[in-house]
């Protein structure tokens, strides 16, 4: 390993060139490390867009790793994962863009504190809002019931379980159980020699890295001080295939299903189906009498995870297909909470 690069900068790219040049653009611009002390890998997923056209001709001091073929994001980041060189590694969606020096301080953090194995900022959209699926507790039957279930919205906050999802956009260094994989700085010593698990094509594949982090006893951290804006949902409307979609729903049942039986299971699914088949004319309705607040998108995605989630291979118990060799994987995005 190079001493000298301190951070190895990781983007996995599918079909959102100007996001990601913005994204690139922002690292350079924030970033304080002298640029010898660190590097940026991007893997491009096969993208149809002039991604790696751009990537080449904007940013030739970039390693840029060109797949043939899909890779999904779990492989796409070990891929990069094995060219990288630094002592601490930092996934970072193409949809995202660095603001106020939030990578230094990240690793300012990891620096002070040496049982840290993993932290992460807290992600905000455009206008700088919290969003909450920036981490949360590993999911369980309360916790879901409390956040798909609209229970949050009427018992007392006194009752609540560990939550899924942040609420109230905590403040301070937290300890929490699962960080979005949209930007999360690593520690390779915690790490090891393998980030993902690649059978979790897209979602769900962060909470198991930090869950099997936690269990080597190092630290996953929230740190809400550092801000990350993260455009999601830019790539994923693009999709179209259910069986990618699927994996917003068979990702998470796959690390809530460890160490629990069918009922359990059942029930999970249960209370999801429920949530966005509730949702789905809710929103829907609520969009016609309150125009132009975003009821809309939300009932159109309750309705797709409807589908997506009757398509799951996972509900039937049936394994995923594997990927597709046409690029049908698009950046992650975290499921939105409510």
């Amino acid at each position: 390993m190079n001493s000298r690069v301190v951070l190895s900068v990781v983007i996995v790219n599918w079909n959102v060139r100007d996001l990601a040049r913005k994204c690139l653009l922002s690292v350079k611009r924030e970033l304080l490390l002298p640029a010898d002390e660190y590097e940026i890998i991007v893997v491009d997923n096969a993208s149809g867009d002039g991604s790696a056209e751009m990537f080449r001709a904007e940013f030739p001091e970039i390693t840029l790793v060109e797949s043939p073929v899909n890779l999904g994001f779990g492989a796409g980041c070990n891929r990069a994962y094995k060219l990288a060189k630094g002592e601490f590694v930092l996934l970072l969606n193409p949809d995202t863009e660095v603001i106020d020096h939030a990578l230094d301080g990240l690793l300012g953090i990891m620096r002070a504190r040496a049982g840290a194995g993993i932290v992460a900022p807290r992600l905000v959209d455009e206008h700088l809002s919290f969003q909450p699926a920036s981490g949360g507790a590993f999911p369980t039957l309360r916790n879901v019931a409390w956040n798909y279930l609209f229970l949050k919205n009427i018992l007392p906050r006194s009752i609540a379980p560990r939550t899924l999802f942040l609420e109230g956009d905590p403040q301070g260094l937290l300890s929490v159980d699962w960080v979005s994989g949209a930007s999360m700085l690593l520690r390779r010593s915690a790490i090891g020699e393998q980030i993902f698990d690649e059978s979790f094509f897209m979602f769900g594949e962060d909470m198991d890295v930090c869950d099997r982090v936690r269990r080597n006893g190092w630290e996953v951290l929230y740190a809400s001080r550092h801000s990350i804006v993260h455009y999601h949902g830019r790539s994923f409307d693009q999709q179209e295939s259910l069986e990618v979609l699927a994996t917003a729903h068979g990702g998470p049942r796959r690390v809530f299903k460890k160490g629990r039986g069918p009922v359990s299971v059942f029930l999970y699914d249960a209370i999801l189906l429920a949530g966005f088949l509730v949702r789905w004319p809710l929103f829907w309705v609520l969009s016609l009498l309150r125009p132009g607040r975003g009821y809309e998108a939300r009932s159109k995605f309750s309705k797709t995870y409807v589908r997506a989630m009757l398509h799951s291979p996972g509900i039937r118990d049936k394994p995923p297909a594997a990927p597709q060799r046409t690029p049908s994987w698009a950046p992650r995005r975290d499921p939105p909470p409510g």
